[in-house]
């Protein structure tokens, strides 16, 4: 996508996400965030934005956490919690948080060849979201039949010790990428899909309501 497409489809996610329930109180608010102060994030850290999260963090803030339908790398459809950076002093918060995390809270101390590579754009359930900027974009399968290995947003557990295997293994994938990742869960693409296969209907109501998001399979949630 060109820069103008990449402004076009988030703001459009956002509005989708508008439409279906969310910022009802608040309604959209601009971050403020600059082009001047991304670049200087990238300066500190020595990594480059992705121009989609770019433009995405330039949109509109976003200071809940909220629950979508997604994908896993067995294709299974189900209901899970996401937050994400919108802001560039979140964003830093977390590359701090998360590269002292890997040098320093665990037994095998990584090194920036490691953790480098890894842009934390949020949080997937209650583990790190990361952006694997090793890894092509242009080779990114969305069924991939390798386990996610092509994908660009992958997890890492708060509860497991990241040990010398687990940089090796990459953790593990989220999302193929950040654009499908944003249809997923704010234009809500995956949602005709889930509720065929389930019968239930998914709603704003339910997707706040937490006995249907821990229990959307039991019967007293399907539609006759």
């Amino acid at each position: 996508m060109t820069t103008q497409e990449e402004k076009e489809f988030v703001e459009q996610a956002f509005q989708k996400l508008k439409e279906r329930g969310w910022f009802s109180k608040t309604g959209l608010v601009p971050t403020g965030v600059t082009d001047q102060e991304i670049d200087a994030f990238e300066e500190e850290f020595q990594i480059k934005i992705p121009s989609l999260y770019r433009e995405f963090l330039k949109s509109y803030q976003m200071d809940f956490h909220f629950w979508g339908i997604s994908n896993g790398f067995d294709m299974y459809t189900c209901p899970r919690p996401l937050t994400l950076n919108t802001g560039i002093k979140e964003l830093r918060d977390a590359m701090v948080e998360f590269r002292r995390a890997a040098r320093e809270y665990f037994s095998y101390s990584a090194g920036p060849e490691q953790y480098g590579k890894y842009l934390p754009i949020g949080n997937w359930d209650s583990d790190w979201l990361l952006w694997d900027l090793s890894k092509p974009a242009d080779q990114v399968v969305v069924d991939d039949p390798n386990f996610g290995a092509s994908w660009l947003l992958v997890s890492f557990a708060h509860d497991e010790e990241w040990d010398e295997d687990y940089w090796r293994e990459g953790s593990c994938p989220a999302a193929p990428d950040f654009k499908t990742l944003l249809e997923w869960f704010f234009c809500g693409t995956l949602i005709p899909e889930f509720e065929e296969e389930n019968c239930v209907k998914v709603t704003y109501e339910r997707l706040n309501h937490y006995d249907f998001l821990w229990h959307w399979y039991e019967d007293r949630w399907r539609e006759q």
